[in-house]
């Protein structure tokens, strides 16, 4: 199989993506009582306020683009946030209004959910979103089709393959950049008390060794190497050390390309190098 045409020969492209849920992480985690939560609050708050600032001290030291996915609501708190983000080179994505599932509400409020949180990011960014990730990276089979319909010039939210693709849009094709559970911090570092929810802490050498291994077998595949991460998780000082590490042990391989999503995206389909893959269609024939 041939490997992906990357640009300048490069062997392997690394997307560092992140995913500030921000005010939205108590409405998700306990959303019956989160008002009367300042503890999970705080949780909440510490992405936008303390991780985010170190987020970018270290792009910038390494000289890198990320891309950025941010609910709307949450966006609407850090408006100048945002405009730092675009200001220094980086990518904002669209990521709901308040972080909702589309496989948890119907193809309406999916539409009303997903006008709303371009309103709120174009507004404050001056930019139209071009990059959508699902939260909990979950689609419905209809969501490419209202995903193409809005503009948007890929997604971020499958699994399909190791490098981009195109998928079933209805009439049409979008592009898919997938991602991948093991190359996100939630699944090492992820945890909340009540609910018990994640899947408790391990140690930054843990994720080290799982992600520098990934990148060398994306590396070895020529695919397109994504890492998801949470402000309010990542932006922990062990953590931060953690990206600090990974980072420097890529670049010690000359062959990689640091790039946004948008980027990859628009070299993806300039190079008509993406194929499509098939929507899986998993109906069940009824009986005759």
């Amino acid at each position: 199989m041939p490997m992906f045409p990357w640009p300048d020969g490069k062997r392997v492209a690394v997307a560092l993506t992140f995913d500030m849920d921000g005010e939205c992480v108590p409405m998700i985690y306990d959303p019956q009582n989160y008002q009367k939560r300042l503890s999970l609050q705080s949780e909440g708050t510490y992405g936008p306020n303390v991780g985010v600032p170190r987020i970018f001290d270290l792009l910038a030291r390494h000289e890198i683009p990320a891309s950025f996915f941010i609910p709307g609501f949450t966006a609407e708190r850090h408006p100048d946030l945002l405009r730092e983000m675009i200001a220094r080179g980086h990518e904002v994505g669209h990521h709901g209004y308040l972080h909702e599932r589309p496989d948890f509400v119907d193809d309406d409020e999916e539409e009303r959910i997903m006008i709303r949180g371009l309103e709120v990011l174009e507004g404050i960014t001056g930019q139209r979103p071009r990059g959508y990730r699902s939260p909990a990276w979950e689609l419905k089979p209809s969501s490419p089709a209202l995903l193409k319909r809005y503009g948007f010039l890929y997604d971020s939210s499958l699994m399909g393959d190791d490098e981009p693709y195109f998928i079933d849009a209805g009439r049409d094709r979008l592009l898919e950049i997938p991602i991948q559970w093991m190359n996100d911090d939630w699944a090492y570092f992820g945890f909340c008390s009540i609910p018990s929810l994640g899947n408790g802490i391990s140690s930054p050498q843990t994720a080290f060794e799982s992600w520098s291994e990934e990148f060398l077998g994306y590396r070895d595949f020529g695919g397109c190497y994504v890492l998801t991460m949470h402000p309010f998780v990542t932006g922990r000082p062990s953590r931060i050390r953690l990206l600090d590490r990974l980072i420097r042990f890529m670049k010690e391989h000359d062959d990689v390309w640091f790039a946004t999503l948008s980027q990859i995206a628009d070299h993806a389909i300039a190079t008509g190098a993406a194929i499509h893959r098939p929507n899986a269609d998993l109906t069940i024939a009824s009986r005759p």
